[in-house]
């Protein structure tokens, strides 16, 4: 079972080729660049985990969400 012919010879047939496949790239890095703007970023501050609710907050004296002071000990 062939495709049918409709009469490129195999110059263009190789630039149709070649066009799709620089498409099909330029997809790729485009997926990979909003893959890496939403979660590729460096954190300036450092956060760990609440021990009382578990949610991730700043290094500092109390949880931003609950509100609770942060142990000593609590790790990111």
């Amino acid at each position: 079972m062939s495709l049918p012919s409709v009469g490129l010879t195999p110059v263009t047939q190789a630039a149709l080729l070649l066009a799709v496949c620089l498409l099909a790239l330029a997809a790729i890095a485009l997926q990979f660049a909003k893959v890496r703007a939403l979660y590729g970023g460096e954190s300036t501050a450092e956060r760990v985990n609440c021990p009382s609710c578990g949610a991730r907050t700043p290094v500092d004296s109390t949880c931003e969400y609950c509100e609770e002071p942060l142990e000593d000990g609590a790790e990111g």
